[in-house]
């Protein structure tokens, strides 16, 4: 279950962002796409990619309420799913839900938190969070912004560029700040690091 601490966490993290990205200087110029048209992930789809980016079966990604799953059974007509049998609804609707991003923004926090939570229940096998030092210290800035680039690698399949760097390690170091034990500090991060990079509009188009 998600903690209230860590909501506060997510918020705060937010209305970092502007502040993070005009501290770390003008972005790259981005280069005009051969096919500009992109389309929005179902929530099949976008559970798929998010198990082979995370290394969780999608039987197991997400769970609602711990057992019900996150597309199938919560969120499937407001993730552009069907469901002729039980609800009538034989096509994706015609424009996103109003609560479409609330349902993404749910199921990707959901699932960050199930990749850390098995990342500290197995170290060795750890995907994201990995080697951050001995139980109680603080990790190195190095550890911090090795991280973040395996953040990017992982879900989006490239490297962070220096602004994204700076944005995240900007906000490690407001985490940081926080009166929580190290540990929690180090699993909250991760785990937002996580939720940021998985919710992107980058993430969640193609």
């Amino acid at each position: 279950m998600i903690r209230h601490p860590l909501i506060v966490l997510a918020a705060l993290f937010a209305l970092a962002l502007p502040a993070a990205a005009a501290a770390a200087g003008p972005s790259e110029v981005p280069r005009n796409s051969l096919d500009p048209r992109v389309k929005l992930k179902d929530g099949d789809r976008y559970l798929r990619d998010l198990s082979a980016q995370l290394e969780i079966p999608r039987e197991e990604i997400c769970k609602e309420l711990l057992q019900y799953d996150c597309f199938r059974d919560a969120f499937r007509i407001v993730l552009g799913g069907v469901d002729a049998a039980d609800l009538g609804v034989n096509e994706p609707l015609e424009q996103e839900a109003l609560t479409a991003p609330i349902a993404l923004d749910r199921v990707a926090l959901r699932v960050c938190v199930t990749r850390v939570e098995r990342d500290l229940a197995d170290p060795k096998h750890a995907v994201l969070l990995r080697g951050a030092g001995p139980k109680g210290t603080s990790p190195s800035p190095a550890w911090v912004k090795r991280t973040v680039q395996g953040l990017y690698d992982r879900i989006l399949a490239r490297d962070a560029t220096p602004a994204e760097t700076a944005q995240l390690m900007g906000f490690y170091q407001k985490v940081s700040a926080s009166a929580s034990p190290a540990d929690t500090k180090v699993k909250d991060w991760v785990t937002l690091g996580c939720f940021a990079v998985a919710s992107s509009v980058e993430n969640v188009f193609y």
